[in-house]
């Protein structure tokens, strides 16, 4: 009996440390993640005035189940965390959803709010996002632009793209800095030599004369006290589509020289703000891409290049003044979505060479992308990388499936044949 009581005592211990341990396990695996706005994870450059929040929930308990939330939105992220939300508290609402719609009070342009979720369990335990998630408001409203759009010429069927430069000087410790920019046709931004952001092909596709985009970049980094340079390379994308095709594009009601309209809004510590904007006292100059078509391809020629180009110690005093242009519309919103950009890189899986000037690189499998080689050679030799799906017997490319709505006007545009000539400078 003695025996009996020991092991009955032992075994009660065990089943309670077990208890103790299945608690500490849940709450150590509960958690709220992927907070997302506008489902983008911490956006900036927001239009959105009743920006919608997401979550999702992590929790291994049996029967796992969200039976109620709490949003709390404010501008100071430590009242945040501590729970107090200035801007919006939407008090315990008894939903299982994951989606919910700010209503809180007006959000204000150019403004950064922070904001966290508490959730409640199934057994009406409560618990909370780890970390705070934040969203930042951008122009709002196209009264808050500053400056003009901007030109090189308005000669739509003037092949090269234009660069743009513009020198300015920071006299006072930076906070944050925010580029917002607006292009009729695609574009690259620069600052100081360095290229901004990872996307590719912005602004999206939209009806130009009904629709402009805007895209938002944090370059808080890249400016420095003292002089700065700000660089923009304009491509033709949809706006002033030059290669001749079935759908006519090049026949569009909007159709243009590419033109842009620029605001880099500088936050001094101090509290004050500055506006570089798009104005007359930039600068152009045609740059080494010859020929730009979203439908055909890309021309580079790189004895064309102008080293610097976008850095404050370049000699401009052979580019040329911009001309102002009126916006293409009066509608001019944020890109609120997820960029195209290099995501997986794809190396040849075999090569064949035809002969001593041609050689077939098959990656495998059909895709959007951008292809990369390494080239060495004289001045003036011209490489050509032609893109197809099939090859025709002989091991060639063959495009007859793909440039059947091609409507080649000469033989300066090939479909899908990007074109670079070497300056002879090495790699």
């Amino acid at each position: 009996m003695i025996f009996k009581r020991k092991l009955q005592a032992s075994f009660v211990l065990i089943i309670a440390m077990a208890s103790a341990t299945m608690s500490l396990y849940g709450q150590s695996n509960r958690d709220i993640y992927d907070l997302q706005c506008e489902y983008l994870v911490n956006p900036i450059g927001l239009d959105a005035e009743l920006p919608r929040f997401t979550w999702k929930i992590a929790d291994k308990s049996n029967g796992a189940k969200q039976s109620a939330y709490r949003i709390l939105v404010g501008e100071d992220s430590l009242a945040v965390v501590k729970g107090s939300g200035d801007t919006w508290d939407s008090g315990k609402l008894a939903k299982d959803v994951n989606l919910e719609t700010y209503v809180g009070k007006a959000l204000e342009p150019f403004t950064k709010y922070f904001w966290k979720v508490l959730v409640w369990d199934k057994d009406g335990r409560e618990y909370q996002s780890k970390k705070v998630a934040s969203f930042e408001m951008g122009m709002m409203d196209i009264n808050n632009w500053k400056g003009s759009w901007i030109a090189d010429t308005k000669d739509i069927n003037l092949k090269p793209a234009p660069y743009f430069r513009k020198l300015f000087s920071v006299s006072k410790k930076i906070a944050s800095a925010r580029a917002y920019i607006a292009v009729g046709g695609l574009y690259e931004l620069s600052i100081n030599g360095e290229k901004i952001g990872n996307h590719r092909l912005d602004p999206v596709y939209t009806r130009f004369d009904k629709r402009n985009v805007y895209v938002t970049y944090d370059v808080t980094e890249q400016l420095k006290k003292g002089n700065n340079a700000i660089g923009v390379l304009l491509g033709n994308g949809w706006y002033n589509h030059q290669s001749l095709a079935v759908w006519n594009f090049d026949k569009a009601p909007w159709r243009n020289r590419p033109a842009f309209c620029l605001n880099l809004r500088i936050t001094y510590e101090d509290g004050t703000t500055a506006v570089i904007a798009s104005d007359q006292d930039w600068k152009t100059s045609l740059s080494p891409v010859i020929l730009n078509s979203i439908y055909t391809a890309e021309h580079y020629d790189a004895r064309l290049e102008q080293p610097g180009w976008d850095t404050v110690d370049f000699d401009e005093s052979q580019w040329e003044d911009v001309i102002i242009r009126k916006a293409p519309s009066a509608n001019i919103v944020a890109q609120a979505m997820h960029p195209i950009r290099n995501v997986v890189e794809f190396p040849a899986k075999s090569i064949n060479k035809i002969n001593d000037t041609t050689w077939v690189f098959d990656i495998g499998q059909n895709i959007a992308g951008v292809s990369e080689i390494k080239v060495n050679g004289e001045r003036g030799t011209v490489i050509r990388l032609k893109h197809g799906e099939r090859l025709y017997k002989d091991g060639r490319v063959d495009l007859s499936n793909i440039d059947v709505y091609y409507k080649p006007v000469d033989n300066q545009d090939p479909f899908q044949t990007d074109i670079y000539i070497l300056k002879g400078e090495g790699d």
